[in-house]
């Protein structure tokens, strides 16, 4: 290759990076330093740039006082050692189409804009390629200088330079979010996460709101709706589990876990970061949340209010209080009804069921609600709930003595009932621990005024 044909190479390949990865808006840059886009590769991107520019210096004849350009080869070399410097670049690129919210199934189209942006992209993108044959080129034959390892971090080889499919499919081995179906939403990034949750069908009772959920997830996956779920109910209840594991039946679904304090101060930065996978949807949820604590501008803004959420993402937000009224307004309310003796039994046979009797005995679910609300005043749980009720039965599951002695009692011809009043007292402690006494005095006026009608 010519000097001449080298200089050029070389200077289209920084032209070409400054076309693909320049960012004339982000300001911040030092003097005579340019600003890149901010991606994972800005570090590679730079330090390839004052390279490139380097090696033309040296191929025109020019020299840069102080600064030799086998110097800026090493430099690429220890930022990519394991590697060939155009597969680290390609995964600058391929993020860089994300943010610019492209998706390279676009590039499936044999006609549209995201084609066409595409294209022209990968054309610059191979055009820095072709620099990097030229650098190599340049390389001296012997130098105790040079990285022995330079000419293999600049060899050729770009899965650019294929067809179309078999770029899609790199792509999305590049994509962070094909490492999970559930991430965790923290200072700004996505870490994959593997939350511990009972699949949906060992759920028992609350039929109602199993609908609800698995109806309202059901239209998310299929595109036809992302209101937001305001879930709420007393601790315990399930709101956490099947938000999740509902989130996650439907495999369209990608299921963020995010802080509560997110909601306040980085649901701008988390809509922008998820709107560019405009191929995925993700159902963001929210546990925890206490409502009086929390700054809902950015909520009221992005959810019916100036800005519209994109289509791809629908949130989800738990609590175990209620949420105001101009955020119900917003969103889909969810309500636990209250966990009593007759929810109990209705798990129970739920269970039963489940386990394989085909006919349950409702002596023998009493009997069970029974044990259970027993071993609570022994004090082996701290709450009557379905949390507490789910850890209970598998025990039952597990111990065949257990077993045979609850079959034993329901057999008998007086049958002992879970207390109600048991579930009364709890129920109303953890209001008034939630609500205050307010609240509880609230309650009894209603129902009072219901009977009085």
């Amino acid at each position: 290759m010519e000097h001449a044909e080298q200089t050029a190479r070389l200077r289209e390949g920084q032209a070409a990076l400054r076309t693909i990865f320049l960012n004339f808006s982000r300001s911040g840059a030092a003097p005579g330093e340019l600003a890149f886009h901010e991606t994972s590769g800005i570090p590679l991107i730079a330090t390839l740039y004052r390279a490139l520019a380097l090696a033309e210096a040296a191929s025109g004849g020019a020299h840069i006082s102080g600064v030799d350009w086998i110097d800026g080869v090493n430099a690429l070399v220890a930022l990519t050692p394991s590697r060939p410097l155009a597969a680290a670049l390609e995964d600058a690129f391929f993020e860089l189409m994300t943010d610019r919210e492209l998706d390279l199934r676009d590039w499936l189209k044999p006609r549209g804009p995201g084609r066409e942006q595409l294209e022209f992209f990968r054309g610059n993108f191979l055009t820095v390629i072709a620099a990097l044959a030229a650098l190599k080129a340049l390389l001296p034959e012997h130098s105790v200088r040079l990285n022995p390892a330079a000419r293999g971090c600049l060899g050729p080889g770009t899965v650019l330079a294929e067809a179309p499919e078999k770029i899609l499919a790199v792509a999305a081995l590049r994509d962070p979010f094909q490492a999970s179906r559930s991430f965790r939403f923290v200072d700004g990034k996505f870490y994959p996460a593997k939350p511990e949750m009972r699949s949906p069908d060992k759920f028992y009772g609350f039929h109602g709101v199993r609908s609800n959920f698995r109806e309202h997830l059901g239209q998310f996956a299929a595109g036809r709706g992302n209101v937001p779920l305001l879930v709420s109910s007393l601790p315990g209840l399930g709101k956490t589990q099947f938000s999740m594991a509902y989130s996650l039946e439907y495999p369209e679904i990608t299921l963020i876990l995010a802080e509560p304090e997110a909601l306040s101060g980085q649901m701008d930065e988390l809509i922008d970061l998820l709107k560019r996978r405009k191929h995925r949807r993700f159902a963001v949820f929210f546990d925890d949340v206490e409502p009086a604590k929390i700054d809902w501008y950015g909520f009221r803004t992005n959810v019916g209010g100036s800005a519209i959420l994109p289509e791809n993402m629908m949130f989800i937000l738990a609590s175990n209080y209620p949420f105001p009224v101009n955020i119900l307004s917003r969103g889909r309310e969810i309500t636990f009804p209250v966990f009593d003796e007759s929810r109990c039994v209705e798990m129970i046979e739920d269970f039963l069921a489940d386990f394989g009797l085909k006919n349950v005995n409702a002596d023998l679910a009493a009997v069970i609600a029974s044990s259970y609300v027993e071993e609570f005043g022994q004090k082996k749980f701290t709450e009557l709930s379905p949390r507490t009720l789910i850890r209970y039965l598998e025990n039952y599951r597990r111990d065949a003595a257990l077993r045979k002695r609850i079959l034993t009692l329901s057999q008998q011809e007086m049958i002992i009932k879970p207390d109600a009043q048991i579930f009364y007292e709890f129920n109303i402690r953890s209001l008034r621990a939630l609500y205050g006494e307010d609240y509880i005095d609230r309650l009894r006026e209603e129902r009072l005024k219901a009977l009085e009608g």
